[in-house]
C-alpha cells in the first residue's frame, strides 16, 4: 500500500483539494472500479516520480528552444503505427490542440494502443492519433501555453467501463519541444490520491435512509449507502443521492446536484451502492453534469416507466428474498451470519462469465443466483448494509489471480468474510470463511499477500490501517 500513501503525501504536498485533485482521486477510483469489476485486481506498483505540475513555458520560449530540433526530427518520424502495451501510464510526443469538441492530443505517430488496467479484457486502439483531454478546470493545466505546438507529454490514458471507444488522456509533466525519439509505456506512473472529503459519523441521516423493518424482518431499502462511500464523499452527499433516488424511482431523468465532485464519482458509487442502475441506467461522464444548473442527468434502458417499475419491483423482491431470513430483533453478529448464509446457500459461481465478460456487477447475483468473486462481494457489502452492518470490499492476489471479498465489522471489530470461497465448501452451507483474521486468510493456501491487499470501495485503505481483529470471530 505504498503507492496509496505515496500519493496522499504528494496531493498534500502540491495540490490541496483543488479540482485538480478531486479529478485525479475520481479517475484513481474508477480505475479501481475497473479492476474490480473483471472480478479481481492487480498488484499496486510503486509511482514514480514525476512532478504533478507542468513546465511553465511561455509559446516564445518553447519556439526558440525547440523549433529547430523539431524540424528535424519530424523528417524522421515513422509513418506505421507505434505499439504501446500500458495499464495507463505513458510518455508521447505531439501537440495539444482544441476543437469544437474540446482539448485533445494530437499524437505524432500513430499509436496502436493496448490497455492492460483490466484483467478481464484489453482495450485496443489501432491507428489513434487523436486522444480527448480534460478542461483546463478538471486536470489544473493551462493548455494555452502549448496550443498547437510540439510537445512531450507524461500522463495517463484512460478510459471508462461503460464508454471503451472513448480514450482520455490526462498531463502529469508536459515539457515543450520532442524531448524523447518515440512514445513509449510508463507502467509504474500512477495518479496521487486526494484525501476523502470530512465525514462525522455522528452526524444523522436524511429519513428514509435507515434500515427498513417490517413485521420483525428487514426489507430492501435502495437510499441505504454504506460506511464507506460515505466516509469518502462526505455527509452532503447522501443529501445529494437521496434526491438522486427519489427522481430514478420515479423515472425522472435529472436531479440537483451542487457539487461537480458528486457527478465525476457518479458511475463509481453506482456501481458500490445502487445495483439498479446496472441495469436500467446510463450516464455520459463528460455531458451528465450541468455546471450553470448544477443539475446531474442520466437516461434509461428501459423502454417505458412500465418496465423500469417492472425492473425495480423484480429486483426488490428478489432482494427481499435474502433479507427476509434476517430477524432484525437479533443482534449484530446473529444479522450477518444470517445474511451471509441466505446468501451463500443461493449463489453459483459462473465460470461462462471469465469467457463472456457479462453479468458481472452485483445486480446479477441478486436477480441470476450467479456470479464471480466482485458479483458477490458488492453484493454482500450492499446486503449487510441493509440489515445495519457495516461492511466493504477487500481484494487481493492469490497464487492463480486477483480476487475480490469483503470486511464486516461486528460489535467494532474487524472481520473478513469470503462467499466465493465459501462456495466452494459444501455449497456454502457453512461459515468456514466468516470471521477470518488477516492471519486466517494468509494461511488459507490461496497464496494471499498482506502487501497485496487492499480494503474499501472509496476510501481505499490497507490493512493495517483497517485494523482487522486478531481473534477469528465464532460462530454463533
Amino acid at each position: 500500500m505504498d503507492l496509496i500513501k505515496e500519493g496522499k503525501q504528494k496531493i498534500k504536498e502540491l495540490e490541496g483539494k483543488s479540482m485538480k485533485s478531486r479529478l485525479k482521486t475520481m479517475i484513481a477510483i474508477l480505475l479501481t472500479v475497473c479492476f474490480l469489476a473483471s472480478g479481481c485486481t492487480t498488484k499496486p506498483k510503486s509511482s514514480q516520480n514525476s512532478s504533478t505540475n507542468s513546465t511553465n513555458k511561455t509559446a516564445t520560449e518553447a519556439t526558440e528552444s525547440s523549433s529547430e530540433k523539431n524540424s528535424e526530427d519530424s523528417e524522421n518520424v515513422p509513418s506505421e503505427p507505434l505499439t504501446i502495451e500500458t495499464p495507463a501510464g505513458v510518455v508521447l510526443v505531439g501537440k495539444i490542440k482544441k476543437d469544437a469538441k474540446g482539448w485533445y492530443f494530437e499524437s505524432e505517430q500513430p499509436l496502436n494502443v493496448k490497455l492492460t488496467c483490466y484483467t478481464d479484457i484489453t482495450p485496443s486502439y489501432n491507428n489513434l492519433t487523436r486522444i480527448g483531454m480534460f478542461d483546463n478546470s478538471e486536470d489544473g493545466t493551462n493548455k494555452e501555453l502549448y496550443r498547437d505546438d510540439t510537445v512531450t507529454v507524461a500522463g495517463m490514458l484512460q478510459n471508462f467501463r461503460g464508454d471503451m471507444e472513448s480514450l482520455y488522456f490526462y498531463p502529469c509533466k508536459i515539457e515543450h519541444g520532442k524531448t524523447v525519439k518515440t512514445g513509449y509505456a510508463v507502467p509504474e506512473l500512477d495518479y496521487p490520491s486526494a484525501e476523502p472529503a470530512d465525514y462525522d459519523p455522528t452526524a444523522p441521516l436524511p429519513s428514509g435512509m435507515q434500515p427498513v423493518v417490517k413485521n420483525g424482518h428487514f426489507e430492501y431499502n435502495p437510499y441505504i449507502l454504506t460506511k464507506n462511500t460515505l466516509e469518502y464523499m462526505g455527509n452532503d452527499f447522501a443529501v445529494f443521492y437521496k434526491d438522486f433516488v427519489d427522481a430514478w424511482l420515479s423515472y425522472k431523468t435529472s436531479c440537483p446536484c451542487k457539487d461537480k465532485n458528486y457527478a465525476e464519482m457518479f458511475l463509481s458509487v453506482m456501481y458500490y451502492e445502487f445495483p439498479l442502475f446496472t441495469a436500467d441506467g446510463e450516464y455520459d461522464f463528460q455531458n451528465g453534469y450541468d455546471e450553470d444548473t448544477k443539475t446531474l442527468s442520466w437516461s434509461y434502458k428501459s423502454k417505458s416507466k412500465a418496465e423500469h417499475d417492472k425492473l425495480i419491483s423484480d429486483f426488490t423482491m428478489a432482494a427481499n428474498s435474502f433479507l427476509k431470513q434476517v430477524k432484525a430483533s437479533d443482534s449484530e453478529q446473529l444479522r450477518a451470519q444470517a445474511v451471509y448464509h441466505a446468501f451463500c446457500t443461493s449463489m453459483t459461481y459462473d465460470y461462462e462469465i471469465m469467457t463472456t465478460r457479462e453479468r458481472i456487477d452485483a445486480y446479477y447475483a441478486y436477480t441470476l443466483r450467479r456470479g464471480i468473486c466482485v458479483t458477490f462481494a458488492c453484493a454482500m457489502a450492499q446486503l449487510f448494509a441493509q440489515v445495519g452492518v457495516n461492511a466493504t470490499v477487500a481484494s487481493g492476489e492469490t497464487t492463480s489471480g486477483g480476487h475480490v471479498w469483503n470486511v464486516v465489522t461486528i460489535d467494532g471489530n474487524n472481520y473478513f468474510c469470503d462467499s466465493t470461497f465459501e462456495l466452494s465448501f459444501n455449497s456454502g452451507n457453512g461459515f468456514v470463511y466468516f470471521g477470518m483474521t488477516l492471519k486466517d486468510r494468509l494461511n488459507d493456501g490461496s497464496g494471499f499477500s498482506e502487501s497485496n491487499m487492499m480494503i474499501g470501495s472509496m476510501n481505499i485503505k490497507s490493512v493495517s490501517e483497517m485494523a482487522l481483529s486478531e481473534k477469528t470471530l465464532q460462530i454463533k
